[in-house]
């Protein structure tokens, strides 16, 4: 009789303890969850700034350049006075998916939520549970401070009138689960649209063009859309999928600038099915044309022929482009441009690549700036810069000459004073605009 009294007194103890135990796998799935989505939606790219040790991850500070200012990303850690330790689970989902602040002010667009408005609610929770279980960054960032007009945040309610189209992303029926999830992946957590589309006048997405191509000041993002020329059209599901996981494709392409930050903090950690379905729909995002790219970015080129003759004739180092190409670049692009290497640690080709064979020649340009720098699983990848080692005219002058020989001749019209701006961060147009015959 004893037996059952005890018995009878320690079910519910063990009852509890069950429902403990599974309280507690549930919050580590969902934690867990929640940390491939932060990772999906690349949340660290914005909220930790430059350099920050891994204990400061989330604290915010990362300086976002945009045409009215720079914005500064905001603490999103666990610190209840700087970050969102006090947030509600309502407060955290309508600042990611309805650009309004715990206090009710709006949020600059430089946070993607025209497009985080299309994730589903539980995935932004489970990003919350993640943020949540790390330690708080006890730091304030830097401030954003716009100039006026700018600086009216309640101005925001009119942009949104215009570019925000609220609401959830729900599956298309007709479409396999993979083009589903794939479609989810790149307009909601990757926002790649954010990037890749074109802006309108009001500065929102042009959707009539999606993935078309966007104008990032110093950069531009590519075309990704179906076009063979301008596009995408010609990569196999396969290379893309190896761009996405490592940023460099031979014979097509090697990512740099913000895309190498993309795919070094975030696509890289995705699962192959993941990766899978990104590609499979990708490739099916309607064409763009741009009447400038007459054939495919990665066919255009060929080997150089000059540099033994220079050597042989002792060519002055500032008095010839190919000298300075084979001064500060044939070491590791090889002396006709064909790259050394094989593989992942391979230095890429010059011809048969999507960045020189673009009629839009700026990410060139950028990239002898500012090099190339990819922290990835399999190693480091690196290209020094040369904003040290060569002036304006100078990098001008390489630019033009990788274009020509290397790639698209029609983006060889680099001059030393957008090499200057660039230098600045400053807004470009390349090709340069002509006005009255001038070059401007």
């Amino acid at each position: 009789m004893k037996k059952n009294y005890l018995l009878a007194a320690l079910l519910p103890l063990a009852a509890a303890t069950s429902a403990f135990a599974d309280d507690a796998s549930h919050s580590a799935d969902l934690i867990k969850r929640g940390a491939y989505l932060a990772t999906a939606a690349d949340c660290t790219a914005c909220h930790t700034a430059p350099g920050a040790p891994k204990s400061a991850e989330f604290g915010g500070g990362y300086p976002l350049a945009s045409p009215f200012g720079v914005i500064y990303g905001t603490n999103i850690s666990s610190d209840k006075e700087f970050g969102i330790g006090d947030w509600s689970d309502d407060e955290f989902v309508r600042a990611v998916r309805d650009g309004v602040g715990k206090d009710g002010q709006q949020l600059y667009p430089a946070m993607p939520y025209d497009s985080f408005t299309k994730m589903k609610r539980d995935d932004v929770l489970a990003i919350k549970a993640y943020l949540m279980s790390l330690p708080g960054v006890h730091q304030a960032p830097a401030k954003t401070d716009l100039s006026f007009p700018f600086n009216q945040r309640w101005g925001m309610t009119f942009w949104k009138w215009f570019n925000f189209d609220k609401g959830e992303l729900k599956n298309d029926p007709a479409r396999s689960d993979e083009w589903n999830r794939g479609r989810y992946l790149v307009d909601a957590m990757e926002h790649c649209g954010t990037c890749h589309t074109p802006r309108t006048l009001t500065m929102g997405m042009d959707n009539d063009k999606t993935l078309g191509g966007g104008d990032l000041g110093s950069w531009t993002a590519f075309n990704i859309t179906s076009d063979k020329k301008a596009g995408i059209g010609d990569w196999s599901q396969q290379e893309l999928v190896t761009y996405l996981k490592t940023g460099y494709v031979a014979g097509k392409a090697s990512a740099s600038g913000a895309m190498a930050e993309a795919i070094e903090h975030s696509l890289q950690h995705l699962t192959d099915a993941d990766l899978n379905a990104i590609a499979t729909y990708v490739r099916s995002v309607p064409a763009v044309a741009d009447k400038d790219q007459t054939k495919p970015r990665d066919q255009w080129g060929k080997p150089a022929t000059d540099v033994y003759p220079d050597r042989a004739g002792a060519v002055a180092f500032d008095q010839s482009a190919s000298a300075l190409f084979n001064s500060n670049c044939a070491a590791c692009h090889g002396a006709n441009g064909q790259g050394i290497g094989k593989g992942f640690h391979a230095y890429p080709s010059l011809f048969n690549h999507t960045s020189t064979g673009a009629a839009d020649s700026r990410n060139v340009v950028s990239v002898i700036l500012t090099g190339v720098q990819r922290h990835m699983e399999q190693g480091e990848v690196m290209m020094p810069s040369f904003a040290n080692q060569l002036n304006d005219e100078q990098i001008a002058q390489v630019a033009n000459y990788v274009t020509t020989q290397f790639g698209n001749p029609a983006g060889a019209t680099v001059t030393a004073k957008q090499v200057e701006k660039t230098r600045k961060g400053e807004d470009l147009t390349y090709p340069p605009k002509i006005e009255d015959g001038t070059q401007k």
